[in-house]
């Protein structure tokens, strides 16, 4: 007799985030690099359904960001991290076409800042910082496999930096909070355990 198997929805995604890091952009400025304006990130989800109007689960994100100096192309910032989130989906509308839901996620980032310009050369670094994400999402296809948008914001606020070579004293916090959008493949049904 063959087993049940729990069927889970599985995501691959990429997208930006729209930060506004004001402290860490006028640093910038003064060591002549580029504002930070765009987080880039890509990652991968895994949820089930757990009750009948929820699904729990898993998302991994990598974020990474990089500006060059305004004038010299060797001054460069780069911002790197590693997100694992617990995420709750509330499905709103479901069909072989189309499906719709609302979420919210929670969960630690790793963080790493690098900075080399004239008078800095070294990194900032976070082991755990908190991050939270709340939004909606569409998806169109046919069956098990779809397209799907993602909106929401993201509050995505790094402190208690540690500081490593001749790094700046001046940036305490990094602030990447804001809103962003994700477009990805998702495959709906998945086989994710055995009963």
């Amino acid at each position: 007799m063959a087993a049940d198997m729990g069927l889970g929805q599985g995501r691959l995604f990429l997208g930006s985030a729209k930060p506004s890091p004001t402290e860490l952009n006028t640093e910038l400025t003064a060591q002549g690099i580029k504002n930070i304006d765009l987080n880039n990130q890509y990652g991968i989800e895994i949820t089930f359904p757990t009750f009948q109007y929820l699904s729990l689960g898993l998302r991994y994100t990598h974020h990474v960001t990089s500006q060059e100096g305004s004038l010299v192309q060797a001054y460069k910032a780069e911002i790197s991290q590693d997100g694992l989130m617990g995420v709750a989906r509330v499905p709103l509308f479901k069909s072989d076409i189309v499906h719709f839901d609302i979420f919210a996620a929670g969960g630690v980032n790793k963080t790493t800042y690098t900075e080399k310009s004239a008078t800095q050369d070294g990194f900032l670094e976070s082991s755990a910082s908190p991050t939270f994400a709340a939004g909606a999402s569409v998806a169109v296809g046919y069956q098990k496999y779809f397209l799907f948008l993602e909106g929401g914001f993201e509050s995505n606020k790094v402190e208690s930096l540690t500081r490593s070579g001749t790094v700046t004293t001046n940036v305490n916090t990094i602030d990447l909070s804001g809103s962003y959008v994700l477009l990805g493949v998702m495959f709906d049904g998945i086989p994710v355990f055995s009963k």
